[in-house]
């Protein structure tokens, strides 16, 4: 990964972790907590790749001893259960910064992890990119998208606004101007496609000018 996509990494999974808060008042295992653990077990795969080793270690974070789902618990046994699972998986994903800042200080002396490459060349061969274990998040999940279209007119289109979209969120200070086209194609393309990027410019979006 770049040192500016493990700084967005660590970002994403910093947004799961203040959620906390919320989920934790809410009922025990309902809708709100469903809704986190699974966007945050998404945003882990974004990171690692699909069905990785800590995707499956945030989704069994808490289960060993908390078996409180089944209707025939009480609802204050419900309850403790329900927060010390949270509080494990809260644990999981702390140490899941650790790693990556660790990942970050590594790199910090490194000038060739410094720069994004370039996209134009970067998305040439999207197997390749996708088996890649250097990959950084936004970059896999551009390819994810364009590996689902069969369509090469319409891969075409999506290829020209996504990195597009790509380059405008990598620069300094992106414009909202110019990443409004863009925007509007992926909304225009497709609901999964857009929320899959979404969070990526939930994360840049400290930087957007104008």
């Amino acid at each position: 990964m770049l040192i500016e996509d493990l700084e967005a990494a660590r970002q994403l999974i910093e947004m799961q972790i203040k959620d906390i808060a919320h989920v934790i008042t809410k009922a025990p295992y309902g809708f709100e907590y469903t809704f986190w653990e699974d966007f945050t077990a998404k945003i882990i795969d974004r990171i690692y790749g699909n069905e990785s080793s800590q995707r499956h270690g945030f989704e069994q974070a808490g289960r060993g001893g908390c078996f409180s789902v089944f209707e025939s618990y009480s609802e204050h046994q419900r309850r403790e259960d329900f927060i010390e699972i949270l509080n494990c998986k809260k644990d999981y994903l702390e140490n899941l910064i650790r790693e990556l800042e660790n990942r970050q200080r590594s790199n910090a002396g490194n000038p060739a992890e410094e720069s994004h490459p370039d996209g134009s060349r970067l998305f040439n061969d999207l197997d390749a990119l996708l088996n890649s274990e250097e990959v950084s998040p936004l970059d896999r999940t551009i390819a994810e998208i364009l590996s689902g279209i069969q369509d090469p007119a319409v891969l075409q289109e999506a290829r020209q606004h996504l990195l597009e979209l790509r380059e405008e969120l990598l620069t300094a200070s992106p414009s909202w101007s110019r990443m409004k086209k863009p925007m509007v194609w992926l909304i225009e393309f497709g609901k999964k496609e857009f929320f899959a990027i979404l969070p990526f410019i939930a994360v840049y979006i400290r930087k957007i000018s104008d």
